[in-house]
Protein backbone atom coordinates (compact mmCIF):
# COMPACT_ATOMS: atom_id res chain seq x y z
CA UNK A 1 0.00 0.00 0.00
CA UNK A 2 2.98 2.24 0.84
CA UNK A 3 4.58 1.61 -2.52
CA UNK A 4 1.00 2.64 -3.89
CA UNK A 5 0.77 5.91 -2.26
CA UNK A 6 4.34 6.89 -2.92
CA UNK A 7 3.83 6.44 -6.80
CA UNK A 8 0.36 7.92 -6.78
CA UNK A 9 1.97 11.31 -4.82
CA UNK A 10 5.01 11.52 -7.51
CA UNK A 11 2.30 11.18 -10.27
CA UNK A 12 0.02 14.03 -8.38
CA UNK A 13 3.45 16.26 -7.86
CA UNK A 14 4.39 15.42 -11.45
CA UNK A 15 0.49 17.08 -12.24
CA UNK A 16 0.67 19.88 -10.23
CA UNK A 17 2.90 21.73 -12.19
CA UNK A 18 2.22 20.53 -15.31
CA UNK A 19 3.98 17.45 -16.17
CA UNK A 20 6.66 17.65 -13.66
CA UNK A 21 7.23 16.96 -9.93
CA UNK A 22 10.49 17.94 -7.62
CA UNK A 23 12.50 14.94 -5.77
CA UNK A 24 15.83 14.70 -4.46
CA UNK A 25 19.11 15.83 -6.08
CA UNK A 26 20.33 12.50 -8.19
CA UNK A 27 23.01 10.89 -8.53
CA UNK A 28 24.89 9.75 -11.37
CA UNK A 29 24.97 5.69 -12.47
CA UNK A 30 29.01 4.29 -12.87
CA UNK A 31 30.48 4.49 -16.41
CA UNK A 32 30.07 1.70 -18.75
CA UNK A 33 30.83 -0.45 -21.89
CA UNK A 34 29.18 1.61 -24.79
CA UNK A 35 25.62 0.45 -25.96
CA UNK A 36 24.54 -0.87 -29.55
CA UNK A 37 21.21 -0.01 -29.75
CA UNK A 38 19.69 -0.97 -32.99
CA UNK A 39 15.54 0.49 -33.35
CA UNK A 40 13.27 -1.33 -36.05
CA UNK A 41 10.09 1.09 -36.23
CA UNK A 42 8.19 3.94 -37.54
CA UNK A 43 7.40 7.62 -36.61
CA UNK A 44 6.22 6.94 -33.37
CA UNK A 45 10.27 5.64 -32.08
CA UNK A 46 11.45 8.26 -35.06
CA UNK A 47 14.33 10.91 -34.38
CA UNK A 48 14.96 13.01 -32.41
CA UNK A 49 14.02 9.45 -30.02
CA UNK A 50 17.02 7.86 -30.74
CA UNK A 51 19.22 11.05 -30.57
CA UNK A 52 18.12 11.80 -27.45
CA UNK A 53 18.56 8.28 -26.08
CA UNK A 54 22.25 8.53 -26.94
CA UNK A 55 22.37 11.87 -25.36
CA UNK A 56 20.97 10.37 -21.98
CA UNK A 57 22.63 7.45 -22.09
CA UNK A 58 26.20 9.44 -22.59
CA UNK A 59 25.13 12.09 -20.15
CA UNK A 60 24.52 9.05 -17.16
CA UNK A 61 28.35 7.69 -18.30
CA UNK A 62 26.77 4.64 -20.36
CA UNK A 63 26.91 5.80 -23.71
CA UNK A 64 25.55 4.17 -26.76
CA UNK A 65 25.36 3.92 -30.80
CA UNK A 66 22.66 3.54 -32.44
CA UNK A 67 21.38 2.10 -36.26
CA UNK A 68 18.18 1.09 -36.90
CA UNK A 69 15.47 0.23 -39.67
CA UNK A 70 12.89 2.72 -39.76
CA UNK A 71 9.80 3.37 -42.20
CA UNK A 72 6.87 5.28 -41.28
CA UNK A 73 3.05 3.21 -40.81
CA UNK A 74 5.48 0.23 -41.39
CA UNK A 75 5.01 -3.59 -39.73
CA UNK A 76 7.60 -5.56 -38.16
CA UNK A 77 6.75 -7.96 -41.38
CA UNK A 78 8.37 -4.97 -43.85
CA UNK A 79 11.23 -4.40 -41.90
CA UNK A 80 12.57 -8.08 -40.88
CA UNK A 81 15.77 -9.21 -41.61
CA UNK A 82 17.34 -10.12 -45.21
CA UNK A 83 17.87 -14.02 -45.31
CA UNK A 84 19.12 -14.32 -41.64
CA UNK A 85 20.79 -10.43 -41.77
CA UNK A 86 18.74 -7.26 -39.96
CA UNK A 87 18.35 -4.86 -42.48
CA UNK A 88 19.89 -1.28 -42.03
CA UNK A 89 18.84 2.10 -43.11
CA UNK A 90 21.75 3.78 -44.88
CA UNK A 91 21.33 7.07 -42.42
CA UNK A 92 22.35 4.93 -39.57
CA UNK A 93 25.64 6.05 -39.86
CA UNK A 94 29.08 4.68 -40.72
CA UNK A 95 29.78 1.39 -38.36
CA UNK A 96 26.84 0.60 -38.21
CA UNK A 97 26.36 -3.14 -39.23
CA UNK A 98 30.34 -3.94 -37.91
CA UNK A 99 29.09 -5.22 -34.96
CA UNK A 100 26.26 -7.19 -33.38
CA UNK A 101 23.94 -5.28 -31.79
CA UNK A 102 23.14 -5.50 -27.97
CA UNK A 103 19.99 -3.84 -27.99
CA UNK A 104 17.04 -4.28 -29.82
CA UNK A 105 13.88 -1.82 -30.01
CA UNK A 106 11.12 -2.94 -32.17
CA UNK A 107 7.47 -1.78 -31.94
CA UNK A 108 4.71 -2.69 -34.73
CA UNK A 109 1.86 -0.30 -36.19
CA UNK A 110 -0.19 0.86 -33.62
CA UNK A 111 -3.71 -1.00 -34.84
CA UNK A 112 -4.31 -3.78 -32.15
CA UNK A 113 -6.56 -5.76 -34.17
CA UNK A 114 -4.39 -5.50 -37.75
CA UNK A 115 -1.53 -7.05 -35.26
CA UNK A 116 -3.46 -9.96 -33.99
CA UNK A 117 -5.66 -10.61 -37.33
CA UNK A 118 -3.54 -9.71 -40.29
CA UNK A 119 0.45 -8.83 -39.44
CA UNK A 120 1.20 -11.61 -37.42
CA UNK A 121 3.14 -9.88 -34.83
CA UNK A 122 3.46 -13.00 -32.98
CA UNK A 123 5.54 -14.62 -35.59
CA UNK A 124 7.13 -11.60 -36.84
CA UNK A 125 8.33 -10.52 -34.00
CA UNK A 126 9.88 -14.15 -32.68
CA UNK A 127 11.40 -13.87 -36.09
CA UNK A 128 12.81 -10.55 -35.69
CA UNK A 129 14.07 -11.79 -32.21
CA UNK A 130 16.08 -14.86 -33.00
CA UNK A 131 17.08 -12.89 -36.08
CA UNK A 132 19.05 -10.31 -34.10
CA UNK A 133 19.94 -12.87 -31.04
CA UNK A 134 21.71 -16.11 -34.07
CA UNK A 135 24.53 -12.94 -34.25
CA UNK A 136 24.53 -12.14 -30.40
CA UNK A 137 23.09 -14.98 -27.87
CA UNK A 138 23.40 -12.25 -25.16
CA UNK A 139 20.60 -9.02 -27.32
CA UNK A 140 18.00 -8.13 -25.06
CA UNK A 141 14.95 -7.50 -27.17
CA UNK A 142 12.51 -4.72 -26.37
CA UNK A 143 9.06 -4.56 -27.34
CA UNK A 144 7.50 -0.80 -27.65
CA UNK A 145 4.21 -0.60 -26.93
CA UNK A 146 2.33 1.73 -29.81
CA UNK A 147 -0.32 3.87 -28.80
CA UNK A 148 -3.72 4.69 -31.46
CA UNK A 149 -4.30 8.14 -32.50
CA UNK A 150 -6.63 10.27 -30.33
CA UNK A 151 -10.11 10.60 -31.59
CA UNK A 152 -10.00 13.84 -29.39
CA UNK A 153 -6.91 15.81 -28.06
CA UNK A 154 -9.14 18.65 -26.03
CA UNK A 155 -10.65 15.44 -24.15
CA UNK A 156 -8.85 12.16 -24.70
CA UNK A 157 -11.13 10.11 -22.21
CA UNK A 158 -12.14 7.70 -24.90
CA UNK A 159 -8.24 7.44 -26.16
CA UNK A 160 -7.21 6.51 -22.45
CA UNK A 161 -10.17 3.92 -22.55
CA UNK A 162 -8.81 2.51 -25.49
CA UNK A 163 -5.18 2.58 -24.32
CA UNK A 164 -5.76 1.01 -21.32
CA UNK A 165 -7.78 -2.14 -22.52
CA UNK A 166 -5.03 -2.23 -24.93
CA UNK A 167 -1.84 -2.83 -22.96
CA UNK A 168 -2.77 -6.15 -21.16
CA UNK A 169 -3.64 -7.14 -24.79
CA UNK A 170 -0.06 -6.12 -26.27
CA UNK A 171 1.52 -8.19 -23.54
CA UNK A 172 -0.48 -10.94 -24.72
CA UNK A 173 1.19 -10.21 -27.99
CA UNK A 174 5.16 -10.22 -27.25
CA UNK A 175 3.99 -13.49 -24.51
CA UNK A 176 2.88 -14.93 -27.38
CA UNK A 177 5.94 -14.09 -29.40
CA UNK A 178 8.14 -15.45 -26.59
CA UNK A 179 6.52 -19.00 -27.16
CA UNK A 180 7.39 -18.75 -30.90
CA UNK A 181 11.32 -17.34 -30.48
CA UNK A 182 13.47 -20.06 -29.83
CA UNK A 183 15.94 -17.43 -28.25
CA UNK A 184 13.23 -16.80 -25.78
CA UNK A 185 12.26 -20.81 -24.98
CA UNK A 186 15.89 -20.85 -24.57
CA UNK A 187 15.86 -18.46 -21.82
CA UNK A 188 16.51 -15.07 -24.02
CA UNK A 189 12.71 -13.49 -23.49
CA UNK A 190 11.59 -10.63 -25.36
CA UNK A 191 10.47 -7.82 -22.79
CA UNK A 192 8.09 -4.73 -22.55
CA UNK A 193 8.81 -1.32 -22.95
CA UNK A 194 5.75 0.40 -22.02
CA UNK A 195 5.27 3.44 -24.18
CA UNK A 196 1.52 3.63 -24.64
CA UNK A 197 0.43 3.39 -20.75
CA UNK A 198 3.26 5.97 -20.14
CA UNK A 199 2.06 8.43 -22.11
CA UNK A 200 -2.07 7.54 -20.97
CA UNK A 201 -0.46 7.63 -17.19
CA UNK A 202 1.27 10.79 -18.10
CA UNK A 203 -1.93 12.38 -19.80
CA UNK A 204 -4.42 10.94 -17.03
CA UNK A 205 -2.31 12.25 -14.33
CA UNK A 206 -3.39 15.57 -15.16
CA UNK A 207 -6.93 15.28 -15.52
CA UNK A 208 -7.76 15.13 -11.53
CA UNK A 209 -5.21 17.96 -10.66
CA UNK A 210 -5.68 21.58 -9.11
CA UNK A 211 -3.92 24.18 -11.06
CA UNK A 212 -1.26 25.59 -9.87
CA UNK A 213 -1.46 29.42 -8.39
CA UNK A 214 -1.98 31.36 -10.95
CA UNK A 215 -2.85 29.18 -13.89
CA UNK A 216 -6.06 27.94 -15.58
CA UNK A 217 -7.02 24.39 -15.31
CA UNK A 218 -6.09 22.38 -18.14
CA UNK A 219 -6.35 19.12 -17.54
CA UNK A 220 -6.32 15.83 -19.52
CA UNK A 221 -6.33 18.08 -22.91
CA UNK A 222 -3.75 19.69 -21.96
CA UNK A 223 -1.09 17.67 -20.92
CA UNK A 224 -2.13 16.06 -24.17
CA UNK A 225 -1.17 18.68 -26.59
CA UNK A 226 2.33 19.24 -24.55
CA UNK A 227 3.24 15.38 -25.04
CA UNK A 228 1.13 14.79 -29.03
CA UNK A 229 1.99 17.21 -31.82
CA UNK A 230 -0.81 16.11 -33.65
CA UNK A 231 -3.23 13.47 -33.30
CA UNK A 232 -0.33 10.29 -32.87
CA UNK A 233 2.76 11.46 -33.19
CA UNK A 234 5.30 12.88 -29.92
CA UNK A 235 6.14 16.72 -29.60
CA UNK A 236 9.54 17.70 -28.46
CA UNK A 237 8.77 16.99 -24.73
CA UNK A 238 7.06 13.43 -25.76
CA UNK A 239 9.99 12.38 -27.20
CA UNK A 240 12.31 13.26 -24.59
CA UNK A 241 9.96 11.47 -21.99
CA UNK A 242 9.57 8.52 -24.33
CA UNK A 243 13.26 8.16 -24.77
CA UNK A 244 14.06 8.58 -21.05
CA UNK A 245 11.79 5.49 -20.85
CA UNK A 246 13.53 3.16 -23.37
CA UNK A 247 16.51 3.98 -21.46
CA UNK A 248 15.13 3.55 -18.00
CA UNK A 249 13.53 -0.05 -19.50
CA UNK A 250 17.27 -1.01 -21.18
CA UNK A 251 19.40 -0.57 -18.57
CA UNK A 252 17.21 -0.92 -15.35
CA UNK A 253 18.71 2.07 -13.66
CA UNK A 254 16.30 5.10 -13.68
CA UNK A 255 17.62 7.83 -15.63
CA UNK A 256 18.32 10.41 -12.85
CA UNK A 257 20.31 13.82 -13.77
CA UNK A 258 20.45 13.08 -17.62
CA UNK A 259 20.77 15.13 -19.70
CA UNK A 260 17.46 17.56 -21.33
CA UNK A 261 17.04 18.98 -24.38
CA UNK A 262 16.82 23.42 -24.48
CA UNK A 263 13.46 24.54 -23.26
CA UNK A 264 12.79 21.61 -21.17
CA UNK A 265 12.89 23.34 -17.95
CA UNK A 266 15.39 21.44 -14.91
CA UNK A 267 12.19 20.65 -12.71
CA UNK A 268 10.47 19.19 -15.87
CA UNK A 269 13.18 16.73 -16.70
CA UNK A 270 13.88 15.53 -13.08
CA UNK A 271 10.01 14.89 -13.20
CA UNK A 272 10.23 12.77 -16.21
CA UNK A 273 13.35 11.26 -14.95
CA UNK A 274 11.44 10.22 -11.46
CA UNK A 275 8.86 8.74 -14.02
CA UNK A 276 10.11 6.80 -16.42
CA UNK A 277 12.59 5.01 -13.52
CA UNK A 278 9.20 4.14 -11.48
CA UNK A 279 7.30 3.23 -15.07
CA UNK A 280 9.95 1.27 -16.25
CA UNK A 281 10.34 -0.59 -12.84
CA UNK A 282 6.89 -1.37 -12.69
CA UNK A 283 6.45 -2.85 -16.11
CA UNK A 284 9.37 -5.44 -15.19
CA UNK A 285 6.97 -6.32 -12.86
CA UNK A 286 4.06 -7.76 -14.61
CA UNK A 287 2.78 -11.56 -14.82
CA UNK A 288 3.09 -13.64 -17.48
CA UNK A 289 -0.70 -13.37 -19.07
CA UNK A 290 -2.65 -16.01 -19.33
CA UNK A 291 -3.24 -16.96 -22.71
CA UNK A 292 -7.00 -18.40 -22.34
CA UNK A 293 -7.50 -15.15 -20.65
CA UNK A 294 -5.92 -13.40 -23.22
CA UNK A 295 -8.37 -14.69 -25.98
CA UNK A 296 -11.43 -13.82 -24.07
CA UNK A 297 -10.46 -10.32 -23.35
CA UNK A 298 -9.71 -9.94 -26.97
CA UNK A 299 -12.98 -11.52 -28.00
CA UNK A 300 -14.72 -9.12 -26.02
CA UNK A 301 -13.24 -6.07 -26.16
CA UNK A 302 -13.02 -6.40 -30.43
CA UNK A 303 -16.01 -5.11 -30.77
CA UNK A 304 -16.99 -3.21 -27.82
CA UNK A 305 -14.03 -1.26 -27.97
CA UNK A 306 -11.67 -1.61 -29.97
CA UNK A 307 -13.08 -1.22 -33.84
CA UNK A 308 -15.90 1.29 -32.78
CA UNK A 309 -12.83 3.46 -31.46
CA UNK A 310 -10.67 2.89 -34.78
CA UNK A 311 -14.16 3.93 -36.79
CA UNK A 312 -13.88 7.53 -34.66
CA UNK A 313 -10.46 8.33 -34.38
CA UNK A 314 -9.22 6.48 -37.97
CA UNK A 315 -11.54 5.45 -40.42
CA UNK A 316 -14.50 8.53 -40.21
CA UNK A 317 -11.36 10.92 -40.93
CA UNK A 318 -10.02 9.43 -43.78
CA UNK A 319 -13.04 8.19 -45.43
CA UNK A 320 -16.38 9.58 -43.98
CA UNK A 321 -18.67 8.98 -41.32
CA UNK A 322 -20.84 6.45 -43.96
CA UNK A 323 -18.04 4.55 -45.12
CA UNK A 324 -16.66 4.25 -41.57
CA UNK A 325 -19.83 2.93 -40.05
CA UNK A 326 -19.19 0.42 -43.22
CA UNK A 327 -16.10 -0.59 -42.24
CA UNK A 328 -17.10 -0.92 -38.61
CA UNK A 329 -20.31 -2.86 -39.27
CA UNK A 330 -18.06 -5.48 -41.83
CA UNK A 331 -15.09 -5.54 -39.56
CA UNK A 332 -17.73 -6.58 -36.30
CA UNK A 333 -20.02 -9.19 -38.79
CA UNK A 334 -17.18 -10.93 -40.30
CA UNK A 335 -15.38 -11.42 -36.01
CA UNK A 336 -18.65 -12.88 -34.97
CA UNK A 337 -19.18 -15.13 -38.00
CA UNK A 338 -15.15 -16.18 -37.11
CA UNK A 339 -15.76 -16.61 -33.23
CA UNK A 340 -19.00 -18.45 -34.25
CA UNK A 341 -17.06 -20.61 -36.85
CA UNK A 342 -13.57 -21.17 -34.56
CA UNK A 343 -14.52 -20.48 -30.65
CA UNK A 344 -11.31 -21.65 -29.54
CA UNK A 345 -9.06 -19.30 -32.17
CA UNK A 346 -6.77 -17.11 -30.32
CA UNK A 347 -3.83 -15.36 -31.11
CA UNK A 348 -2.19 -16.13 -28.51
CA UNK A 349 -1.86 -19.91 -28.50
CA UNK A 350 1.82 -21.75 -29.55
CA UNK A 351 1.48 -23.64 -32.76
CA UNK A 352 0.97 -27.18 -32.30
CA UNK A 353 4.67 -27.83 -32.38
CA UNK A 354 5.65 -25.63 -30.78
CA UNK A 355 7.76 -23.71 -32.66
CA UNK A 356 7.46 -20.19 -34.56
Amino acid sequence: MACRERRGARLRRLAAVGLLAVSAVPSRAEEAAPRRVFVSGHSLVDRPLPDDLARISASLGRPLTWARRHASGSTIAQRACRGETPAIDETSGPGAADAPYDTLVVTEQHDLMGAVLWNDTVGELARLHDCFAARNPGLATWFYVPWISLDDKRDPANWLTYERAAAPLWRCVVAAANRRSAAARAGNRIRVIPAASALATLVESAADRPPPPGRRAGGAGEAAARLIEDQVHPTRLGAYALALLVEAATTGRPPRGAWAPEGVAPETAEALQIFAGDAAAAAAGEPEPDSDACAKRLQVQATGLFWPYMERAMWRPQAGFVEARRELWSKALRWRWKMWREPDWTPFAPPPDGRG
